[in-house]
């Protein structure tokens, strides 16, 4: 192959890649406006118990992660 036949592949590549890239992301918010995810004001506040405080403290030195006791979930 040639240079001019290297450099027309590489550009049909990258066009279709983008041009599919774009089909995607408009069919993906197509997708979610149908659903009503993306309604406007749709802020869900998640409550929390007033019986429930969460205990937060700093990290200690080389504690990357925390494990701790998990809280019973309560209904109402």
């Amino acid at each position: 192959m040639n240079n001019k036949q290297k450099g027309l592949a590489a550009v049909s590549i990258f066009l279709v890649l983008f041009s599919g890239g774009w089909y995607a992301n408009e069919f993906n918010k197509r997708t979610i406006h149908e659903k009503g995810l993306d309604g406007p004001n749709n802020v869900t506040i998640q409550q929390l118990h007033d019986n429930v405080v969460p205990t937060t403290f700093p990290f200690q030195p080389r504690e990357y992660i925390r494990i701790g006791n998990r809280m019973p979930v309560q209904s109402e």
